[in-house]
């Protein structure tokens, strides 16, 4: 009792802290944990072991509600390719990483699993705050995930039951393949008919989501299969919508609870790292940094996503998974690995864990994406007059432009995507790639002389250079918020918001203010 009391305790000053501190979490919870583990609190090492796997079985099972093969949609083939490519690649490089460190093949091979897959918690939690689930590249990379995800399940048993014997590990495999196929059954027929034909209230629900969860379970113990891959295999079978979202609904409170159990108590199993171990986990993380975000650019490129969304694929995809903690507690739980090899492990999983909202963010994005060495920036011999300046020209933007074009007016497209850029002008669009917040981009772009201005930024940026140039020049800023719409308007511009009903009232405003292409604006 003492045990649960030191290791919640602690686990909710750490959290609290993190929170009033504005940071990331996880580091704090883990120097929690090391301290508890050196206090002499927690005594009973069974006991932290029991901690680790019930709160990551239920941290999986949460993070498989949130991978749904219809969330793809037609990006299947996409995340297939990255994510077989950079799962096995990874591999690769680990494993020739751990050799060239001194590491016997069997330490090789469990290093290998946990740096091939990408961490689904981290990168969905993202991909929600961000709001780019739904955009292609978030479509996409949850792809990604669900496919390395499924490998590692799969290789789990490999790694685990591989002493016991060839035919012990592909039991492990087929039985897996069983929970595989159960879980997509669920997922096309018996979770949509408990949601159609039973009318549950929220403990009735709740009920049925952990039913099912020890279900899974159940079958699992019976065939020999990892317990934690059932659990993340009941929560993909309860993935489609819109049953997932009930699940978070009950489920996502209790989310942060365990998430701070979890690291807590892994922080009381990690020992202290040398020179040389500390050394070893930053070359393990500096591998999945280094490597990941020019292979998934280049796959996801020659795959039809633009570059911008290609890199930020790749920048998030660019961490060790919780399913590496998985690995390593396994075999640290069977005796096949050190306690000092399950460190390493985990602090490369916590290491690449803390860059990867770093990395990600816009700034560091739109950075890179200067360094894109497969197009140049190109820009007109002189600033044009009297056109439409359309600033973006992703996929959400083609409708406008097409008539725009069809109506006959001169449109000048702005985009720092190179994939975009290049698309465009194939397609004979008038193209400048630049930054939209660039005044030197926006006068060689012609907005002082332009008839109209529209920013159709999927996610708005500061673009207040663009009001000082353009004088009296609409311009017209796609916004999502009130708040966005609230900023545009005290900067002088025209917030549309982004509705079929906005929509329509743009182009009647259109016609009406702007017109035809042969009428010019008259002089102030």
């Amino acid at each position: 009792m003492i045990e649960i009391a030191a290791l919640l305790g602690v686990a909710s000053v750490a959290f609290g802290l993190a929170y009033y501190l504005r940071v990331p979490a996880v580091p704090f919870l883990l120097i929690a944990g090391v301290a508890l583990g050196f206090s002499g609190l927690i005594a009973e090492q069974d006991f932290v072991e029991d901690v680790l796997i019930l709160a990551v079985t239920l941290l999986l099972f949460i993070a498989g509600t949130d991978l749904s093969v219809r969330r793809v949609g037609d990006y299947r083939r996409v995340a297939l390719q990255i994510g077989i490519v950079q799962f096995f690649l990874l591999g690769a490089m680990g494993i020739g990483a751990a050799i060239l460190l001194g590491y016997v093949i069997e330490d090789a091979l469990y290093l290998a699993l946990a740096l091939a897959a990408s961490s689904t918690l981290i990168v969905i939690r993202l991909l929600a705050k961000r709001r780019q689930m739904f955009e292609p590249f978030g479509r996409a990379t949850t792809g990604v995930l669900l496919v390395q995800d499924l490998l590692i399940i799969l290789l789990i048993p490999v790694a685990t039951r591989l002493p016991e014997g060839w035919l012990a590990a592909a039991l492990g495999v087929g039985g897996t393949l069983l929970l595989v196929g159960l879980a997509a059954i669920m997922v096309r027929w018996v979770a949509p008919y408990l949601l159609q034909r039973l009318e549950l209230d929220t403990e009735s629900l709740l009920l049925v989501i952990l039913s099912v969860l020890f279900v899974f379970m159940g079958i699992a113990w019976a065939i020999q299969v990892p317990l934690i891959s059932a659990a993340f295999l009941a929560g993909v079978s309860l993935s489609g919508f819109p049953i997932s979202s009930l699940v978070h609904g009950e489920l996502r409170p209790i989310s942060d609870f365990f998430t701070a159990v979890f690291f807590t108590a892994l922080g009381t199993v990690i020992v202290v790292p040398g020179v040389e171990g500390l050394w070893h986990a930053v070359v393990f993380a500096l591998v999945v940094i280094v490597v990941t975000p020019p292979l998934v650019t280049l796959i996801a490129e020659r795959a039809g996503l633009t570059a911008r969304s290609s890199l930020e694929s790749g920048l998030l995809l660019s961490q060790t998974s919780e399913f590496s903690l998985v690995v390593g507690l396994q075999g640290l739980v069977l005796g096949q690995i050190s306690q000092d090899l399950f460190t390493i492990i985990a602090l490369t999983t916590v290491l690449t864990m803390i860059v990867t909202p770093i990395i990600s963010s816009e700034s560091v994005l739109w950075y890179l994406m200067k360094f894109h060495p497969l197009r140049t920036r190109g820009r007109p011999d002189k600033p044009p007059k009297d056109h439409i300046l359309l600033l973006g020209g992703g996929e959400t933007v083609l409708p406008l432009l097409e008539t725009l074009l069809l109506s006959g007016h001169e449109v000048l497209v702005v985009d720092e995507d190179p994939g975009t850029v290049s698309n465009l002008r194939d397609e004979g669009v008038s193209c400048m790639r630049g930054d939209a917040g660039d005044p030197k981009v926006l006068k060689a772009a012609g907005a002082d002389q332009a008839r109209i201005i529209i920013s159709t930024l999927a996610r708005p940026r500061p673009i207040r250079p663009v009001y000082a140039i353009a004088g009296d020049t609409p311009v017209l800023v796609r916004v999502f918020e009130e708040d966005e719409e609230a900023s545009v308007r005290e900067m002088g511009g025209i917030p549309i918001s982004f509705s079929q009903a906005a929509a329509e009232e743009f182009f009647a405003w259109f016609d009406k203010e702007i017109g035809a292409p042969d009428q010019k604006k008259e002089p102030a």
